[in-house]
Parts: structure tokens; sequence; C-alpha cells
């Protein structure tokens, strides 16, 4: 079937709109940081350090393992009412803010939801013009992954009020996007034989929902380092020197156990497109396995976050040091959408920006 350049130039400018709306709802939230009022608790030093003293570590590191972390840190909190109303809350996340966000937030959930309706209309038009799933070059997954992580910053925040994670995540969003639009960039076109596959909705869609959890993981993870080092210098009578954004943040544990649940789910879907990737390659190349670059680093990213996930339920592997285990773990990934893509020839080549 031929290309539909008008469907093609019209998803195009629906990507573009996308973006500019992005980038407006993450001007609302940076707004919300700057002169929203803070509906947060911030840390206290004083019940930090007393769990500490009784844990052997942050709220997040004690060999007690995730209850064991609530007893050992927040328990010991029990005067900080915000802490109190953390732990007692049945998700868990975002106990210690007002029952909603602000006007900049709310403002900036709207633009999101808006660009995200763009998202799957740019998406889907391209592929109706293509007449095929609309993932086979970097580009087409690019943007598919940046719409997966929207979904999941918009399911999150509202699930568990973390409304405050919008900034972090909607920063890489709009840089990736606009890089596919502009560098990355490629016309519509017919797929390469090896991926005209009915497992290209199955093994390329997998790969995608787990990146763009992997991808909320990731800056949730950072936020979590951020937020406990801010806590850690509070602790000790230092300034932080970025209250104005730390006092809009849980407390360190939430950041952290938000994150885990997140690689949590994330893990599975992509142990599931692993597989299912081996089953496709023996369809298309005969074998199940043949330790191609992209093979190999989608294994390495799987053995690192297994890893992460194994060290959440070791004692004493919690906190900072298994949160640097799944950035790692993102590292790989990302070197394996991005960099085997541009500077490695393999099997998955036609994965390129060409």
């Amino acid at each position: 079937m031929p290309i539909d350049s008008g469907l093609a130039q019209l998803s195009k400018d629906l990507l573009l709109s996308t973006v500019f709306i992005y980038a407006i709802a993450m001007l609302a939230c940076a707004c919300d940081f700057a002169f929203g009022r803070v509906r947060i608790a911030p840390p206290v030093p004083v019940p930090v350090l007393a769990g500490r003293a009784a844990g052997g570590g942050t709220a997040g590191e004690t060999a007690g393992g995730e209850a064991g972390g609530l007893a050992g840190g927040e328990a010991a909190g029990g005067a900080d009412g915000a802490v109190a109303g953390a732990a007692a809350a049945p998700p868990g996340f975002g106990a210690a803010a007002e029952p909603g966000p602000g006007r900049w937030m709310r403002a900036a959930f709207v633009l999101t939801a808006i660009g995200l309706i763009a998202h799957v209309a740019g998406i889907a038009t391209r592929g109706i013009s293509e007449d095929r799933v609309p993932w086979g070059n970097m580009y087409e997954f690019i943007t598919a992954i940046t719409c997966v992580a929207i979904i999941v910053l918009l399911v999150v925040a509202l699930r568990y009020k973390a409304y405050y994670i919008g900034l972090f995540v909607l920063v890489p969003v709009v840089f990736s996007l606009g890089l596919a639009l502009t560098v990355i960039y490629t016309p519509a076109g017919a797929l390469v034989p090896a991926l005209q596959s009915y497992w290209i909705a199955i093994h390329v869609t997998s790969m995608i929902v787990a990146a763009g959890l992997f991808i909320v993981g990731a800056v949730t993870t950072a936020m979590y380092l951020a937020a406990d080092r801010n806590e850690r210098r509070l602790a000790v009578g230092q300034s932080s020197g970025t209250a104005g954004i730390m006092a809009r943040l849980p407390r360190p544990l939430v950041l952290d156990r938000l994150s885990y649940r997140t690689i949590l789910f994330a893990f599975p879907v992509w142990t599931f497109g692993v597989m299912a990737g081996a089953i496709w390659a023996d369809q298309a190349w005969g074998r199940y396995w043949g330790w191609d670059p992209k093979e190999t680093w989608s294994f390495i990213t799987w053995v690192v976050y297994a890893g992460f996930l194994h060290a959440r339920a070791t004692a004493g592997w919690r906190g900072r040091r298994a949160a640097y285990i799944q950035l790692a773990g993102f590292c790989c990934l990302m070197f394996n959408l991005v960099g085997i893509n541009l500077w490695v020839t393999g099997l998955h080549s036609y994965a390129g920006v060409g």
C-alpha cells in the first residue's frame, strides 16, 4: 500500500504540537515549584536521626525490609504528623500532601492530558499513513516510549497523588520528542522484511511499555537520591541550597517505594518482551538467540534490573545502594535504545535513524 503523505505530515504536525503543549505544561509545573504554596511537609532532622540510630541506616536502608523501613525510620518520627500520615495511608504515597494539587499543577496536568491526546493522535495517524504498527524505526520508537511515559505519569499522579513528579518526567519527554522530531526524524515508509510479522505488535510493544515505565522509575529514583541527600544535610544542620524544591517533595522513603513499585511492574513486562523477541528471532533468522548486540544489551539490562530487585529483597541493600543499581540498569537501557542503534552494526540495524 502506498504511503499517505498527507496523513504522515499531519502526524508530524500533531507531534510538534504535542511538544509545545508538554513544554507549556512543564513550565506550569516549574511555576508551581516557584510560586505555589508548600503542600508537603519538609523533613524533620531529629526524628530522622532517631530512626537511623535505631535502624542503622536511612528509612529505606533498614535491614528489616519494606515494613522494617517503615518501623525503623518513620515510626521513630511519630511526632512528625506528615510522616505518620504517610505511613498510615493505604496507597503509601503522597499522603503527607494535601488532597489535591495547586492551580499551577492542575493547569499543568490538564495541559499534559491535552498533549497526550495529540500525542496518541500523532502516533495513530503515522500508523494509518503507513498501514502498519507505527514503531518500525528509532523515531517511531521514541514517540511511542515517551507516550507511555506520559500515560504512566498521569496514572501515578492520579493514583498516588504524586503530582510532584510531573516536572521531572516532562523534562526528558520534551527533550526526547524534540530530538526525535528534529534530528532523528524518519519519513514514513514500509517495513523491512524482517519486521513484517505480527510479532512486532507483541515484542516491540512490550519493550515500549517497559521502557516507558523504566523512564518514570529512573526519574523517581533520581528524585529520591536528591531528597535523601537533602534530608541528610538538614539532619546535620547544613543548608541544601534547594529548599524551595525539596520542601515540595515527599520524604525519601515515599519516593523510594514509588520507584520500586514502578520497576516491579516494568521488569516482568521487559522479561516477556525479551522472550517474545527470541521467539520472533527464531521465525525471522532461524535461531532463538545469536548474541546480536541488541539482544546482548537487552539481556544485560535484564540482568542489572534483576540485580536491583534482588538487592531490594536482600537485607542491607536498600535505599541509595539499590538506587545506584537501578540507575545503572537505566543507563544500560538507554545505551541499548540509542547507542546500539547509532553506533553498532547488527541484525537490528534497521531500527536506527534511517
